[in-house]
């Protein structure tokens, strides 16, 4: 499995769903790897933003706009 296997629109509803805890539920689903490249993506590209640690990001108002929220 691969990042492009875990499109930018799963990430975003999983962690609006999910708050901070997205990357416990989509590990579920994807390897932990697979999730943090896909966090790491999506920062740069300005949909999401994290603290301490990448493992617990949110979503920016860019991201909100992207879900359409």
């Amino acid at each position: 499995m691969k990042r492009s296997d875990l499109p930018t629109t799963r990430v975003l509803v999983g962690i609006r769903d999910h708050g901070t805890h997205a990357l416990d539920e989509l590990t579920g689903t994807y390897p932990i790897k697979v999730v943090r490249a896909a966090f790491a993506r999506d920062v740069r590209r300005g949909y999401i933003e994290y603290g301490v640690t990448l493992d617990r990001p949110w979503l920016t108002p860019q991201g909100h706009k992207a879900l359409g929220l």
